[in-house]
């Protein structure tokens, strides 16, 4: 979230891009509660909802917004190459950051530990450990679904802020 308290005009192409942006939680939502059942459309739907989150992200910093931006570049590079782990890896680190992000807009329990919970979920995966994953990906799709509902929530230009401070 940016300024909410500055409500800069919005075109066609913010609505979208921050619509986008809150569906890229919901499909990591599913992603990582079907991640222990159904793991190969669940990969995808965290690798397309990490797409989402970073294709859109509204942050003004470049040095916090390309970072998680190349991991998911990464993350689609793995998956092209036949790499899925990291593929996974570079989908959670994207994600994980910005639940990290979101925490201080929201102040949401236990959404600043989604970073650790989604590394110790990929760990659970790549190690083949069925209870950690479940319980792990429980978690995750918890804290997912709830921070997708409270951006759902509130304005659309809440996210976007004053556009005079993006670094482009």
């Amino acid at each position: 979230m940016a300024d909410p308290h500055i409500k800069s005009p919005m075109d066609i192409w913010d609505y979208i891009t921050v619509s986008l942006y809150r569906c890229g939680f919901i499909l990591a939502a599913l992603g990582t509660a079907f991640l222990p059942y159904r793991p190969l459309p669940a990969q995808t739907g965290l690798l397309i909802g990490a797409l989402l989150c970073a294709s859109c992200l509204h942050i003004y910093l470049k040095n916090f917004r390309f970072p998680l931006q190349f991991a998911t570049w990464g993350a689609l590079i793995c998956h092209l190459l036949g790499f899925s782990e990291l593929a996974l890896g570079g989908a959670l680190v994207t994600l994980g950051g910005l639940c990290y992000k979101e925490y201080f807009c929201f102040r949401l329990f236990g959404l600043n530990l989604q970073p650790l919970l989604v590394a110790l979920l990929w760990l659970s995966f790549i190690l083949d450990k069925a209870l950690p994953l479940q319980i792990l990906s429980a978690l995750s799709a918890l804290l997912f679904l709830l921070l997708a509902l409270m951006k759902w929530r509130m304005p659309l230009h809440f996210d976007i802020g004053d556009k005079g401070k993006y670094q482009v």
